[in-house]
């Protein structure tokens, strides 16, 4: 289990972040729905893709998730993209590949790597990147993205692969950073959306994955997965035992969000909520 740490206020404070959602060959969502059906029949949801790295001898690779945002573009976080999650040791873009929701054998190169400024390893904030397709993508629908962020209470769904071939999906509430930050662990608060479970939630391998919040019947992108934790015990959470202390940690991107300068910046004409 792979873990990072935050700060602690005085000797009590968020001792091991537990960068769980992350990468890796892992379950499914825990008492989530399986999505290798569905896929092509929500818009939105076949714009989440697979995102993969091996750079080769020595390197045990990793799969995470993101979403295609434009046709040549696909944004997914900022660890996914680094050699052991490591900042300053990125994978090249020939070590990536993006694989659609579509259980084939399709696959999309990428020509260029864009990491957005300021990610902290530690606590995952700005953990945001782009990865830059060799070729535009015709066959799918690229995701919307929200015009603002998601309100405290909002009902959302997290997608992603968990290293398995079919995505799946959980269901999360949008919640307030005072009601995770009521126990011992203290999370950081900078352009994070913090949620607990409804039902299931971000898994292993599902880091970089989309949150949506269905607006007028349409899924539209608010946020990337960067990790989840207990608020109780600070330490890896346990969805199907401690679903109640489960926290999910994602990345807004947004229009109103920090992130957002960083995509606009590199992203030509990025489909609106």
């Amino acid at each position: 289990m792979n873990r990072l740490t935050w700060g602690r206020v005085g000797s009590v404070g968020l001792a091991a972040f537990v960068a769980w959602a992350m990468t890796g060959q892992a379950s499914a969502i825990v008492g989530a729905q399986a999505m290798a059906t569905e896929v092509a029949g929500d818009a939105g949801v076949a714009a989440v893709v697979r995102v993969e790295a091996d750079r080769g001898l020595l390197d045990d690779g990793l799969a995470c998730t993101g979403t295609l945002i434009a046709p040549r573009w696909v944004v997914t976080a900022q660890h996914c993209t680094n050699v052991g999650r490591q900042p300053g040791h990125g994978y090249r873009a020939k070590d990536m590949v993006v694989r659609p929701s579509a259980p084939d054998d399709a696959q999309w190169a990428v020509a260029a790597v864009w990491r957005m400024d300021g990610y902290d390893s530690r606590s995952l904030a700005n953990d945001i990147a782009l990865l830059e397709l060799t070729d535009p993508v015709t066959t799918v629908t690229p995701a919307r993205i929200a015009a603002r962020g998601a309100p405290n209470g909002a009902t959302a769904e997290v997608y992603g692969f968990a290293g398995r071939p079919s995505q799946h999906v959980g269901r999360v509430r949008v919640t307030s950073l005072a009601a995770v930050n009521n126990g011992p662990c203290v999370f950081p608060d900078r352009e994070m959306t913090f949620v607990t479970s409804v039902h299931g939630g971000s898994s292993r391998g599902d880091s970089g994955g989309p949150m949506f919040v269905r607006r007028d019947g349409a899924l539209e992108l608010q946020t990337v997965t960067a990790g989840a934790a207990d608020r109780e015990t600070c330490d890896a959470p346990d969805l199907s035992g401690r679903p109640q202390s489960w926290v999910g940690i994602y990345n807004r991107v947004d229009r109103a969000s920090a992130a957002w300068e960083f995509l606009s910046a590199h992203v030509p004409a990025v489909p609106a909520g």
